[in-house]
């Protein structure tokens, strides 16, 4: 456990009501440096973090797109999915958008981060540019957790 960020560390209300009970954020990320870049940030503000590398090789599928469902996503509260995976890399496999898609459709709240402009889905889902600011991050997830939207677990 990383500790707290004064700076990022203001609860939501849905944190503040039981604190026994933290929200879980998915980070889907390909690059293990970035991936745990993210996760600490996440962390520092006090959210319990999973992690993804996302669709890899040999045949760069997913496994919630191959089962129709997935272990880690169905546990999160906030899912941040870097849209650059080694699937779009490799142009084989489970495509960033076809996820995307998959998480929209099952009511989950996402993070994309892209090098692509987006339509964003008020209250469940937020562009932001790649490697982004660790407080423009959280502050784009705990906006989602406000919203009330989307699956919680």
């Amino acid at each position: 456990m990383h500790p707290r960020d004064p700076r990022l560390a203001r609860q939501t209300p849905e944190e503040m009501s039981d604190p026994e009970v933290r929200p879980t954020v998915l980070v889907v990320e390909a690059d293990r440096g970035e991936r745990e870049r993210l996760a600490s940030s996440l962390e520092g503000a006090g959210w319990e973090v999973a992690t993804c590398p996302g669709p890899t090789g040999p045949d760069y599928t997913c496994v919630g797109s191959r089962g129709g469902m997935c272990a880690l996503v169905e546990n999160a509260n906030v899912v941040v999915l870097d849209m650059s995976l080694e699937s779009e890399a490799v142009v084989s496999g489970t495509p960033a958008e076809e996820l995307l898609a998959m998480y929209l459709f099952a009511g989950h709240r996402i993070v994309a981060l892209g090098s692509h402009p987006g339509g964003e889905v008020p209250g469940q889902l937020t562009r932001l540019r790649r490697h982004p600011e660790p407080l423009v991050l959280v502050e784009a997830v705990r906006a989602l957790l406000r919203s009330g939207l989307g699956t919680s677990s």
